[in-house]
């Protein structure tokens, strides 16, 4: 019986059919494919914290922070450490108020009837009694100094007048002080305009308008042109720096705050841009021949002159993000315990009076490392017959980065000069957070750059042990601190 006569399916339909059929299933498996690498790339940020990734602690939600103190806890058992109490640690140095044996003002305090059978004492006897003291801070009222020039005449006619301080300016001024005060409190604490006026007005009764404290802050930066000038020649020649960037806003647009500093030093500089123009403004980094630190941005490695040291921290996050993939775990763990223990192997050296680390150590550290990163090749072979999806790319791209730039990440094992991390960096260029979440945004490129010059200087005299309000009256003095002339 034939195909008409039955009504079976001819069998061209049923290759057609097949063929429909197929293209669906292909077209379903890609599609499965698709959510799933979606699905592993959703888990994924939604696993991030501040041990896996660039978040900040304070992103971290509840259940991870509690997850994070138990892990802490469980590992102080395991290694015999007692717990971490809140507060002063046992055995740590502890700090308090002390007696003054020369006190500003002494209030005796004499009874003046017993208080057994209420006589009155006749004569007070002050050979005994109990001491206590009060710190507390005297009531501020602003000092207004006349300053006169006087003119003297001279037997030959001519009549010279006296010259006024530098910061005796105008017919009635504030003095360096309370500029200093006002700039501490904008380009320090982060505190606005107005409320700057406002907080003038309350501790020290000195009414100041928010136009006069804006004159001020940018008088700071006029002034500190020569202190950035010297401050670059003085960074030029240091032997290892620590370079970062963080994005802000100058009204919609971007803004990056760049950073070079040091344990001494600090350079933060405003520019438009994220790229090499940044440092050619800047003038530290090119022509640089020591070592930079930073995060691995493309944009460093142009600078051929210089040697390179990449930040571990960033690395052992990285590790830590990659690590929670099966596949990837065993090579991802060991080698962030071997950056670790590389680095305590450093701490250590100086302890026991080396330069270096011993050269059958760093060769051991180097072999570990090495079979460490082949295992993460191996482990990220490319897929057959499609592309990687983000969490493989993830995984492949930082364990080449690690096979690409070995001599960089182990620089710290080879020079102890160079850290680890580049947490040096990264602490410099907190404040400039810190403004981006109080004010939102700068008004103009002269505000960033002027907030950029004035973190330069506050940060560079308190690593110097100059305290703030010391540092910026002596700004307004025109006698600002500057760092010293390369090669002393």
């Amino acid at each position: 019986m034939d195909d008409e006569r039955t009504g079976a399916p001819s069998y061209e339909e049923l290759a057609e059919l097949v063929a429909a059929q197929a293209a669906t299933i292909k077209a379903q498996s890609e599609k499965i494919e698709q959510l799933e690498s979606r699905v592993a790339e959703l888990e994924r940020r939604l696993g991030q914290n501040s041990g896996n990734s660039g978040l900040p602690p304070s992103r971290d939600p509840a259940a991870e922070r509690k997850r994070q103190a138990e892990e802490n806890k469980r590992r102080a058992e395991a290694a015999g450490s007692p717990k971490r109490r809140q507060g002063k640690q046992r055995g740590t140095k502890g700090t308090t108020l002390q007696v003054s044996e020369a006190p500003d003002e002494i209030v005796d305090h004499r009874p003046e009837a017993c208080r057994d059978c209420g006589s009155v004492f006749a004569e007070p006897n002050d050979d005994r009694y109990e001491r206590r003291q009060v710190v507390d801070l005297p009531e501020v009222k602003p000092k207004v100094t006349a300053h006169r020039a006087h003119t003297y005449g001279c037997a030959c006619g001519c009549e010279t007048t006296a010259s006024f301080p530098d910061h005796v300016r105008a017919p009635v001024s504030y003095g360096p002080r309370a500029r200093a005060v006002v700039a501490y409190f904008l380009g320090r604490q982060h505190i606005p305009n107005r409320r700057t006026a406002e907080a003038m007005a309350d501790l020290f009764g000195l009414e100041i308008s928010t136009g006069a404290v804006d004159s001020i802050y940018a008088e700071a930066g006029r002034r500190l042109k020569g202190f950035i000038v010297a401050l670059v020649a003085l960074l030029k020649s240091l032997p290892v720096l620590h370079v970062d960037e963080t994005s802000d806003r100058i009204g919609t647009s971007n803004c990056w705050m760049h950073v070079v500093s040091t344990s001494l030093y600090t350079l933060i500089h405003a520019s438009a841009t994220r790229g090499e123009a940044a440092i050619d403004e800047a003038g530290v980094l090119k022509g640089c021949t020591g070592v930079l630190v930073h995060d691995r941005l493309a944009m460093y490695f142009k600078l051929k002159r210089a040697k390179h040291g990449l930040c571990g921290a960033h690395l052992i996050r990285d590790l830590a993000d990659v690590a929670v993939v099966a596949t990837q775990a065993a090579w991802a763990v060991e080698l962030a315990v071997l950056l670790v223990e590389i680095n305590c192997a450093c701490d250590q050296a100086p302890r026991r009076g080396w330069k270096q680390l011993g050269l059958s150590e760093t060769r051991a550290f180097t072999k570990r490392y090495s079979e460490l990163v082949t295992m993460g090749l191996a482990s990220n072979e490319e897929p057959a017959r499609r592309k990687r999806n983000p969490v493989e790319r993830r995984s492949f791209n930082l364990v080449t980065a690690l096979a690409t730039h070995k001599r960089s990440i182990l620089r710290f094992m080879n020079d102890i000069q160079v850290p680890l991390t580049n947490n040096q960096a990264e602490r410099d260029l907190r404040p400039s957070k810190l403004h981006r979440k109080i004010s939102g945004c700068f008004r103009s490129q002269a505000g960033a750059e002027r907030f950029a010059d004035l973190r330069s200087h506050l940060s560079t005299t308190r690593k110097n042990g100059i305290s703030a309000i010391d540092a910026l009256t002596r700004l307004y003095e025109g006698d600002p601190w500057m760092p010293p002339s390369p090669g002393r």
